[in-house]
């Protein structure tokens, strides 16, 4: 009975975490998973067996260790709170500030971080691609200038950069490839902090799985 006990209250907070993860910082959620891991009952790490393994998605084993690289790439170089992954009835969506991949007002993808685009890219070649959109966006704050005379041109611009990319690591046929730039125009948060701007300031991997 405290076997039976411990396995429906692990169930319980399991299904509890599915909700209130289904948009999480992936480094955290981790971090959250070791600490129920370590634990005492049926996932101690005394015993050497586990019971029930708590997984961060319906994903493949592949999938799983190709994310842990990316998190623990992450960890090392302290970029954890620009990286998000969450997932939908469609398919996996990973989302990248934008002081990860260009500087301000630019769409040329900064060098010093192509390792974590390959790593990125690495998760989604374990995944079974049905259309990988790329999506840029930007602020509201406005931008006048000679190549972008608005946000939209800018968050285009940096979603064909990444998506070229993606193309020349030849991972999925040019017809999977779809970039999008949406400007300003769809916020992750209110524009109404600086902090909040810089999450707003994003491209994202939204990868449609095959059904």
């Amino acid at each position: 009975m405290t076997t039976y006990g411990d396995l429906m209250s692990l169930l319980l907070v399991f299904f509890i975490l599915l909700v209130s993860f289904s948009t999480m910082e992936i480094v955290k959620f981790r971090k959250a998973m070791g600490s129920m891991r370590g634990g005492e009952g049926v996932l101690s790490p005394n015993t050497g067996n586990t019971i029930v393994e708590m997984p961060v998605s319906p994903e493949s084993q592949e999938f799983e260790a190709a994310l842990d690289e990316l998190v623990e790439m992450l960890e090392e170089q302290e970029l954890s709170e620009h990286v998000r992954v969450y997932w939908d009835s469609q398919g996996v969506r990973i989302v990248l500030q934008n002081e990860i991949l260009f500087r301000p007002g630019r769409a040329n993808i900064r060098s010093q971080f192509l390792p974590v685009l390959d790593a990125v890219i690495t998760v989604i070649k374990t995944l079974p691609v049905e259309e990988l959109q790329i999506e840029g966006h930007t602020d509201d704050t406005p931008i006048h200038t000679e190549r972008y005379p608005s946000n939209w041109e800018l968050s285009v611009d940096r979603a064909i950069s990444v998506l070229r990319y993606v193309e020349d690591k030849r991972i999925l046929p040019q017809r999977k490839l779809v970039a999008l730039g949406y400007g300003e125009f769809r916020p992750y948060l209110p524009n109404d902090s600086a902090e909040n701007k810089a999450k707003n300031r994003r491209v994202e991997f939204y990868v449609l799985k095959r059904r």
